[in-house]
């Protein structure tokens, strides 16, 4: 007997997993890239649906408050949409199935409402092939990514990553199919388009010799690989794994942004979208309007991309990141450039404030999950006047805009960066001064 899970008002209708509801109307799409579906009270949420479009939906999971469902049939179809027949849709590419304009209409729509006031977005000229770095997971002798019941979904190509990538995924496929025994889970591929070289990152949770026949087959068979690397430990998450061993070649890469060079390696953060990394950059120089008299703090500065760039208009840059790995990165990077006012310093701002001393900006892009209430009080009582707040999550940036606020910060500027084009995803800057 199907298990049913009673939900909503007494007279709401028990759904289960698996059950079919026919003829719903999408009334809107949430910031995740879902349709919204209402049935007897009860919300639903269903991938690849358009406003007023009427589908079938088999639900497949089922929450106190929601249910989330596929659809299975389509009743009318949105003229914004557009049948990607070559693509899944995946949980990288939630609006793979949306025509550009539209993407852009709920995109402006949604930061619009979270703001309180209207936002829009630069926009991309390249939306099929930017992805500078793509991860694929290795099962059932096929190469995979992630679909919207959180499966593998075997694919041949990605419509988001870049050409170079994609090439070399039939070769690694076969690599790994005609070595079995080395127990690869995932493959990580990295390419810079100033080289064009790649690198690819295998993980794995022990190391051994199949492996390095995987790798002399790869390189027998393209030249555009800069270096192989084994990632090994008990994650999937290559980031969380600490041992590397080299299979063959270099473990970094060197790609150009604007007018600097940046090495990266295997765990190096770096934006994925180099057109629209410059966008985004160029709209924190323009919000920022740096004097070269300014001290500029950059906060979570990863391997040192935006304090490197905007070293050319300012004083001086103090890097500030807590991860030692990225602390090596930004320095080495400073010494590609041959940089003298930037410098990186390895601490904690949850400790203290007193490395913000004589700081007249600060530029913030901080994970997912924003800035903590210890960081925001230490930048608040620095005699920062000016902050730039970047983030890749604008939900969890409009929490932290509040206690800024309270500090009394007030927004000046507001602009989103479409930095994901065909997913839901948006980047978004602010900035903030306050007398």
């Amino acid at each position: 007997m199907r298990k049913k899970i009673q939900v909503g008002s007494k007279n709401s209708t028990p759904f289960f997993k698996g059950q079919h509801i026919k003829d719903l109307k999408c009334t809107d799409i949430s910031n995740l890239g879902y349709g919204v579906f209402k049935h007897n009270g009860y919300t639903i949420f269903a991938l690849n649906a358009l406003v007023n479009e009427r589908v079938d939906i088999e639900l497949f999971d089922i929450k106190r408050k929601y249910a989330i469902g596929r659809i299975t049939t389509y009743h009318t179809r949105s003229e914004n949409r557009v049948d990607m027949k070559q693509a899944h849709v995946l949980n990288a590419n939630r609006y793979i199935n949306v025509d550009y304009e539209t993407q852009v209409k709920i995109k402006e729509a949604q930061m619009t409402k979270l703001f309180n006031q209207p936002v829009t977005l630069k926009q991309a000229n390249q939306q099929f092939n930017y992805r500078n770095k793509s991860e694929f997971f290795y099962a059932n002798h096929k190469l995979n990514m992630i679909d919207d019941k959180h499966q593998y979904q075997p694919i041949k190509t990605c419509v988001l990553s870049l050409p170079a990538i994609n090439t070399l995924l039939p070769l690694i496929e076969e690599a790994l199919n005609n070595h079995p025994r080395a127990q690869i889970s995932s493959v990580i591929i990295r390419h810079s388009a100033y080289e064009d070289k790649s690198l690819i990152i295998f993980v794995s949770k022990l190391e051994n010799r199949h492996q390095d026949k995987i790798a002399q087959e790869i390189i027998g068979a393209t030249e555009n690989i800069k270096g192989i690397i084994l990632n090994v430990g008990p994650s999937e998450n290559h980031l969380f794994n600490d041992k590397e061993v080299m299979l063959y070649g270099e473990d970094y890469l060197i790609e150009k942004l604007m007018n600097k060079q940046f090495k990266l390696t295997s765990k190096s953060f770096y934006q994925i979208n180099q057109e629209q990394t410059v966008k985004l950059y160029e709209t924190i120089i323009d919000f920022a309007q740096f004097k070269s008299s300014d001290n500029v703090a950059d906060l979570y500065c990863g391997v040192g991309t935006i304090g490197i760039i905007i070293s050319d208009y300012v004083n001086s840059v103090i890097g500030i990141e807590v991860v030692s790995d990225a602390v090596k990165a930004a320095q080495d990077n400073i010494d590609l450039n041959d940089i003298h006012n930037v410098s990186i310093v390895e601490h904690d701002l949850n400790e203290d404030l007193s490395i913000l001393e004589n700081i007249d900006i600060a530029i913030v892009d901080p994970p997912r999950n924003g800035l903590s209430k210890t960081i925001i009080d230490n930048i608040a009582k620095s005699e920062i006047k000016k902050v730039v707040y970047v983030s890749c999550n604008p939900y969890s940036q409009k929490e932290d805009l509040k206690y800024f606020e309270a500090y009394g910060y007030h927004i000046d500027k507001i602009q989103a960066v479409d930095m994901f084009i065909n997913t839901h995803h948006v980047e978004a800057l602010v900035l903030m001064t306050r007398e």
